[in-house]
């Protein structure tokens, strides 16, 4: 058997000695075929798992006018501290956000340390012995004129990227507000009616039908009429002053799972879609 082959299915796959020659011999040597039978293993040890992927990271990426979030899910919280996911994290933020891929199929066939997402992820689930998965991408484009600022937080439980007019140094603080207050929407005035009923009926199901009750809730949900995060005495809009926010993003570890193990990673346990939460 050829000792090269080996060692060359081993580094694509990160599979063991036994596993490599067991495969090139079912495939009479052929590397590809050998390469195919050991993908088509993994990828039956993940159907046949009945643990819940919903542990992992999330990564925000910038380039010029482009950003990209993402999402890997695997099944433990251990996970997030193996070199090998790190930095299969930072491979597909550099591969990505030079693509053109817009939705997750579309990352996944985009080629990443000479073989497609999807084989190295499988390649790195393989190693750390974790099922994953690539849950979530999305791209942003924004105008020559804006700035993009990002924010990671606890190395990536929650991913934030905001679009706005201009740089500052109060661009950062923003990041920070919506990592740590989580807005919904941009400013309660400028929220559309259909919205606005959508929010009142799911709030009267939990909380009862008070008016001032209702608007002080939904303005806690808007960006702009949130107290500030290091001065509560003022509002987000007053300490923004003349910087205006675009657009911002959220991407928060295992949004719309809810750990159970009915759940599938692309629809939520609640029957809802999972997607950023653009706001114009």
């Amino acid at each position: 058997m050829d000792l090269s082959k080996i060692k060359a299915l081993r580094e694509l796959t990160g599979m063991g000695m036994l596993e490599v020659k067991k495969a090139l011999a079912e495939a009479d040597d052929d590397l590809e075929k050998a390469k195919t039978i050991l993908m088509k293993q993994t990828t039956k040890t993940e159907n046949t798992s009945g643990r819940v992927a919903s542990k992992g990271l999330t990564r925000v990426k910038t380039l010029n006018n482009e950003a990209i979030l993402f999402e890997v899910n695997a099944e433990t919280d251990f996970i997030s501290k193996h070199p090998d996911f790190i930095k299969l994290l930072d491979d597909l933020s550099e591969a990505l956000i030079l693509s053109k891929a817009i939705t997750v199929k579309d990352a996944l066939k985009v080629i990443v340390s000479e073989k497609t997402a999807q084989d190295y992820i499988l390649q790195v689930a393989h190693i750390v012995k974790e099922n994953l998965y690539l849950r979530r991408f999305h791209r942003i484009k924004k105008q020559d004129t804006q700035v993009f600022q990002t924010y990671m937080h606890l190395d990536g439980k929650v991913s934030v990227l905001v679009i706005l007019d201009k740089s500052s140094e109060k661009n950062r603080d923003i990041a920070l507000q919506i990592t740590s207050h989580q807005p919904q929407y941009l400013s309660y005035d400028n929220i559309d009616q259909e919205t606005i009923n959508y929010e009142k009926m799911m709030f009267e199901k939990q909380q009862g039908t008070d008016q001032k009750d209702f608007e002080a809730y939904l303005k806690s949900l808007c960006l702009y009429d949130q107290p500030f995060i290091k001065d509560p005495q003022q509002s987000v809009k007053s300490y923004l002053d003349d910087v205006n926010v675009i657009d911002f993003y959220r991407f928060e570890l295992g949004q719309g799972i809810e750990n159970k193990l009915n759940c599938r990673l692309d629809i939520p346990c609640d029957g809802s879609k999972i997607t950023v939460t653009p706001i114009y």
